[in-house]
Formats: structure tokens, C-alpha cells, sequence
């Protein structure tokens, strides 16, 4: 009896230690979670009532995850899911993602929204296609340098200062790097596959290293960065959208061949000549609020959509608001708003002093001065009183000290004729050019309304006008 039974033991043991039989009785057992919001999403999906157990068998089904939103904060037991693709993760609240490790076949990934300070574990996704990890705490992207299959990555709003790493995703076509910390661009000129950029809200300022990609970029977003200069962006005559705002971008020349652009959002910056965009006849919503526009002429003949309402407020696809044009109900600029079905609120003034003209203007308000300004050692003269008066300033003339004073506000000026130095508030102050009297009319350098007065100026070359915008 007792051989009998030491047989059958031996035989069972022999069973359970043969392959097969071993993968089945693992498949069978059952995956333990630690998080009771992800086992009873996986149940959810699988179908399972509530008290049944989930096994590995049934991980192994699985191919698509949408796990968002579920309040997730451990996603231990997805190890065992080795056959899924697509994983959606997004708005829970996960630190750990090392149960990912071994599932090497997933092709998109979306961990965005949770609290994942590293992405080091997902190395050897070696056919990932597209990687979404925005609002996170990441700080470190050198996994990228494994993932060569990837075409799609998402990572704003984290910790990022670094992209070297990017340099060897050239397979990358949408690349969103937004609300991070990054100072230099260099690692993206090697990208020259990529489509759709955006680096909103970073550091940098330099935009050369995008030069390589102008055969390939449609869209573009560098908003909220220090850039003043766009002359990278001129052989970019793919593009189709581009944005940024919040900088200080004053001229447009570079945009002037980009023929098929479509969208271009310049909100908040200094943008006074609108005469490069005259020939984009494909502009169909123009986002300039917040400049310094102040003739609208260039853009008669374009077509914007129409305005329309979203969310219960009207939209614009020409926001001019926040400018400097005229629009009395009188005058040309505000019947071409009209035409344009623009967005016009909220509009200071801006005066014109043409070089040679006795003619200037605020707005569309012509005004005879009794001496033109003029030119006099490299140096632009305009007449104190009619620029001073406008800007709301109060002008004095002593005869007997040849001297001017300006008051506005708790500030009072004080300079002579001929001297390179003004009295403000008691303290002097040096200019490299002096006041000067022509015929009884004091003139001062159009340095000195900037500086000292608080006004912008900027110049048309053709004719040869300053212009002196309000101060806002």
C-alpha cells in the first residue's frame, strides 16, 4: 500500500513539474492588487462580478486598459496584463510605474496627471509609439534615448531643464514640451520629421536651432518665452499655426512667405506694422490683442471667420483689442473693424510725427504743428509741447532761463536749450543729444519721450515717422 501511494506522489510531482502543466497552474492563480480602485476597474472590464477573482489568465487577455480618472494610486498587479497595448493611466494619482516594466508591447501609453517624479522603467517599451506624461514631476527624459520607435511625445507642465536626450527620437512627428524649465533648444534641430512643436511657457529665447525643420513644422507653439526675434522661422513656408504670444516680438518680416499659414496667435506682444502679413491670403484667425497696432490697412482684404459664441461668450478670429487704432464712428479704421468682424475694445491713442511733415496725427486726427520735426546729428527731434500736451503732460517755457518743464504726475522736468542733461525730480539725467529751439519751438529727442515720459516709440521707414503710442 505504502509503495502504492509513494508511486502516485511521484507521478503528481512529475506532473506538476512538466512545463505545460506548470503555465497552467499559474495562468489559473490569482493576481493580488494592492489598489481596490484598480481591481475593481480591471473587474469592470473584464466582466467579472465583484467577488470573483481576477487571474492572470485573465491579465493576459487584456490588450486595451483605459484605467483614468479611478482614483488609482498603486498599479501593482498590471505586470501581469503582457499582451496589452494601449494603456490609459491619465488623472489618478500613481508615484510607482515599475509594475509596467515588462510589458514590452504596449504601443501608446498615457500616464499623464499623477504624481510620477520618474519614467526610467518604461526603457525597455522598445516599440512604444506614443508617450503622453504631462503634469507630472519628471526631470529627467534620458529614457527617450531607448524608446526609437516613438512618434508622439507629451510631456508639459513637469520639471524638464534637459532635452538632450530628444536628440536621438527621430522618429518624433508631435512633440509637446510646455510649462517646463528649458533654456536651450539644440537637441530639436536634429528632429527634422517633426510637425507639431510646442514649448510654450520655457526659457528660451533663441529660436536658430528650429532652422533644420522648416520643411517639416505645420505647427508651431513657443508662447510665454523671451523671444524677440523670429528671423529663424523665415523658410518655414509650411506652416499652417503659429503661436506666440507673450513675448516681445515687434516685427513680422520673417512670417511674410509663410503662404499657407492659417492661425497666428501674437497676443501680448509689441507688434506695431502689420504690412508682412498683406499677402497671407490663407490667414483666416489672427490673435493680436495687446499690441501696438495701429493701422489696419494691410489686412483690408483678408477674410476672418465670423465671430460666434462658445460657452455662452462671443469668440473672434480677429482679436485687435488692447491697441492703438482709431475707432471713432467716424473714421476709416473703425468701418474696416467692421468689415473685418474684428474685435476692437479697450484702444489707446498713438501719435505719428512725420520727419519733414508740419502735418502730425493721433489717430486719424491731423494736427498742423508750427515747425516740423527733423533730423539733426543722427538724432530725431520732435516738438516737446504737442508730444508732452498729448500724452497728458503739462508744459512750461521760462524765456528768461531758456528752459522747459514738463510735469506729469509727481514728475517734473526741467532742461535748457543746448544742454545734454535734464533735472528730473531734483536728480540729473544725461542724454547723448541736447534740447534745441527752432524758431521759438523747443525740440527734444524722441529718445527722451521714451525714457523719460514712459511712452513707447517706434519707426516707419517709408516715410521716414516716429511713432509715440500712449502708455498703457
Amino acid at each position: 500500500m505504502n509503495k502504492v501511494l509513494s508511486g502516485l506522489v511521484f507521478v503528481l510531482v512529475m506532473m506538476i513539474s512538466l512545463p505545460g502543466v506548470a503555465s497552467m497552474e499559474q495562468a489559473s492563480q490569482e493576481v493580488s492588487f494592492q489598489d481596490e480602485q484598480l481591481e475593481q476597474a480591471i473587474k469592470q472590464i473584464l466582466k467579472k462580478d465583484e467577488n470573483a477573482a481576477v487571474t492572470q489568465k485573465d491579465m493576459e487577455s487584456l490588450t486595451l486598459l483605459d484605467l483614468s480618472r479611478r482614483g488609482i494610486k498603486s498599479i501593482q498587479g498590471l505586470q501581469y496584463a503582457s499582451n496589452v497595448k494601449y494603456v490609459d493611466l491619465s488623472d489618478n494619482e500613481i508615484d510607482d510605474i515599475t509594475p509596467l516594466k515588462s510589458l514590452t508591447k504596449i504601443r501608446e501609453l498615457d500616464i499623464s496627471s499623477n504624481q510620477i517624479a520618474s519614467i526610467e522603467d518604461l526603457s525597455a517599451m522598445t516599440d512604444l509609439g506614443m508617450l503622453i506624461v504631462s503634469q507630472n514631476q519628471i526631470s529627467s527624459l534620458d529614457v527617450i534615448k531607448q524608446l526609437r520607435s516613438l512618434h508622439t511625445f507629451e510631456a508639459n507642465d513637469n520639471q524638464i531643464s534637459d532635452i538632450t536626450a530628444l536628440s536621438m527620437a527621430t522618429e518624433l512627428t508631435w512633440l509637446q514640451l510646455n510649462g517646463n524649465q528649458i533654456a536651450k533648444i539644440q537637441p530639436l534641430s536634429k528632429l527634422t520629421k517633426l510637425k507639431n512643436l510646442e514649448l510654450a511657457s520655457n526659457r528660451f529665447s533663441d529660436l536658430s536651432p528650429l532652422k533644420t525643420l522648416s520643411k517639416s513644422l505645420t505647427s508651431l507653439n513657443i508662447g510665454s518665452n523671451g523671444i524677440s526675434d523670429l528671423r529663424a522661422l523665415e523658410g518655414m513656408t509650411q506652416m499652417i499655426a503659429l503661436s506666440a504670444e507673450n513675448n516681445q516680438i515687434k516685427k513680422l518680416d520673417p512670417l511674410k512667405k509663410m503662404s499657407n499659414l492659417s492661425s497666428l496667435n501674437l497676443n501680448s506682444n509689441l507688434v506695431y506694422n502689420l504690412e508682412p502679413l498683406k499677402s497671407l491670403s490663407k490667414l483666416h484667425y489672427l490673435y493680436l490683442a495687446d499690441n501696438r497696432v495701429w493701422n489696419l490697412d494691410p489686412i483690408r482684404n483678408h477674410t476672418f471667420d465670423p465671430p460666434h459664441y462658445d460657452t455662452g461668450a462671443i469668440r473672434y478670429a480677429l482679436d485687435l483689442s488692447g491697441n492703438y487704432l482709431d475707432l471713432r464712428s467716424t473714421t476709416k479704421t473703425y468701418q474696416l473693424l467692421n468689415k473685418l468682424g474684428g474685435d476692437g475694445s479697450s484702444q489707446l491713442k498713438a501719435q505719428r510725427l512725420v520727419i519733414g511733415s508740419r502735418t502730425a496725427y493721433v489717430g486719424e486726427s491731423s494736427f498742423k504743428l508750427s515747425e516740423a520735426p527733423f533730423i539733426a546729428s543722427s538724432r530725431t527731434y520732435v516738438p516737446i509741447r504737442f508730444v508732452s500736451e498729448r500724452l497728458g503732460s503739462k508744459v512750461g517755457w521760462n524765456q528768461s532761463k531758456q528752459e522747459v518743464t514738463i510735469s506729469k504726475d509727481n514728475t517734473t522736468i526741467r532742461w535748457k536749450v543746448n544742454e545734454k542733461k535734464a533735472n528730473v525730480n531734483g536728480k540729473t539725467v544725461s542724454f547723448d543729444a541736447p534740447l534745441l529751439l527752432k524758431k521759438n519751438s523747443s525740440f527734444i529727442p524722441v529718445r527722451f519721450v521714451s525714457e523719460l515720459l514712459g511712452s513707447p516709440v517706434e519707426y516707419m521707414a517709408n516715410p521716414k515717422t516716429a511713432i509715440i503710442f500712449e502708455q498703457k
